[in-house]
């Protein structure tokens, strides 16, 4: 995930829950666009995109968001993609 792509959203981070082996679970939503992201505190792995629930989004929809930058406004387009939950569940 290039760096210039996530620092374009406007976060507010909130914790979901934690644990021993993976750290905080963060939520973070963006006030611009209003796309959420998860992202643990000790795991080394990218952010996935997440529903209003916090439920993983599909992968493309994930990678494609963590690919562009902010639109800037909320979409009605990310509104559908919000729908296509991951088919795997929550990533480990």
């Amino acid at each position: 995930m290039p760096e210039t792509n996530w620092a374009t959203h406007d976060f507010t981070v909130k914790m979901l829950d934690w644990s021993a082996s993976r750290g905080s679970r963060l939520a973070y939503s963006c006030r611009r666009c209003g796309r959420k992201f998860c992202l643990f505190s000790l795991v080394s792995r990218d952010p996935w995109a997440i529903d209003g629930e916090g439920r993983p989004l599909d992968s493309l929809i994930s990678n494609r968001w963590l690919a562009e930058q902010c639109p800037r406004s909320f979409s009605p387009k990310d509104d559908e993609d919000r729908k296509q939950l991951s088919k795997s569940g929550a990533p480990s």
